[in-house]
């Protein structure tokens, strides 16, 4: 009898972000006969069965569009209860709960009654890690961390409920380990890249230099310290381009930045595919990350990157690209500077950026996912 799995994310299923990361290991989960349910915020139609897909709709919708205005983050943590809350009441018997982070404590707490194994998915580092780093950062730009107490200690609660953590590479699973998880506890599943749609361009229509960064444009993602290289350069025939929502937190210092020539704000964008084609350097200098799936689908259009150690990228210094120290914009500057100056270097980086995305099909995460959930529950009995 094939295993039963009922996955949970409180956010829009096959939507940006992680709900991508969700639509491919649910689609695993699905092809493999495991699927018994998913429950989720909202979702888009896809080849999973309208019949085994439960949203808890207009309520997540409206939540999650307050929380993006809300610097206290008060609203995010009460769309998470709220979501977790919602799922746990329609939890049904199966033999795994594969849960998305901040999302499951009730969840996970039903799940152990009913006999489960629960998984939690986390998609960045350990949260002890998160807080502390950026309060450190709010701190060094004269701004207070607003993140509730509470918040983390939902998430703590997570951790020690679930049986398994999901992680998505190496450093993550360095920062469980470093406060404490066991290793046992630690199934590592790395992210993927859609190879077909992400891929370079046929041709390149001729501009001038072009830095791209597309993301969250907050302090966790080293936006401000990839300004400050921007500003060190002094370039007046380049352009920056900052695709993402901008956080509430970083707008006062954005613009301290504003006068920048070749700077680019252009808010959110569904489908960067064409702005990856367009650019030479993608640059991503986050303070932390799990494995941001833009990394890949830089490297699937032939870009070199310029990332930090905590990016989450599956780049080589010297080879895909360079990696930096964090919070280093000489660095970043210099490597920027190296890589306008040298065609032919952007060139061979660039050739070997798309092979090493070539290594990451979502079919890799899909079959590792469904591998993992297979051990948990053989080991949990």
């Amino acid at each position: 009898m094939a295993m039963r799995v009922v996955y949970a994310i409180g956010s829009k299923f096959g939507g940006s972000g992680f709900g991508t990361t969700a639509y491919h290991g649910a689609r695993a989960i699905y092809l493999q006969g495991m699927l018994q349910r998913l429950l989720c915020g909202a979702s888009r139609e896809t080849e999973i069965p309208a019949s085994l897909i439960r949203a808890l709709g207009l309520p997540d919708q409206v939540l999650r569009k307050l929380a993006t205005y809300d610097r206290s983050h008060w609203m995010a943590h009460l769309q998470t209860m709220v979501f977790d809350a919602w799922a746990a009441r329609r939890l049904e018997p199966a033999d795994a709960l594969l849960v998305w982070y901040k999302c499951g404590l009730r969840s996970m707490q039903r799940a152990h009654a009913m006999g489960m194994v629960t998984i939690g998915q986390w998609g960045n580092v350990h949260p002890r890690q998160q807080y502390d780093v950026l309060a450190d950062e709010l701190a060094r730009w004269g701004l207070r961390r607003r993140m509730p107490r509470a918040v983390l200690a939902r998430a703590l609660a997570e951790i020690e409920r679930a049986d398994y953590l999901i992680c998505p590479t190496e450093h993550v699973r360095d920062t469980f380990r470093a406060e404490g998880v066991p290793d046992s506890k630690l199934l590592s599943v790395t992210n993927g890249v859609d190879l077909d749609h992400f891929r370079p361009a046929n041709d390149r229509p001729g501009h001038r230099f072009r830095v791209l960064f597309v993301g969250q444009v907050g302090f966790r993602k080293g936006v401000q310290y990839l300004l400050q290289a921007w500003q060190q350069l002094a370039w007046r025939d380049a352009e920056l381009l900052l695709a993402g929502n901008i956080d509430a937190e970083i707008r006062p210092l954005l613009s301290r930045f504003a006068a920048l020539p070749g700077v680019g704000f252009l808010g959110y964008v569904a489908d960067p595919l064409q702005l990856y084609q367009s650019a030479d350097v993608f640059a991503f200098p986050s303070l932390m990350e799990g494995s941001a799936k833009v990394n890949f689908e830089a490297l699937a259009c032939a870009l070199p990157v310029v990332v930090t150690p905590n990016a989450g990228s599956v780049s080589r210094d010297g080879v895909e690209g360079y990696t930096v120290p964090v919070r280093d914009p000489a660095a970043l500057a210099t490597a920027l500077e190296r890589l306008r100056s040298n065609e032919r270097l952007r060139r061979e980086m660039g050739g070997a950026a798309r092979l090493r995305a070539e290594s990451f099909p979502w079919t890799r995460h899909g079959d590792a996912l469904v591998e993992a959930l297979r051990s948990a529950r053989q080991a949990h009995g």
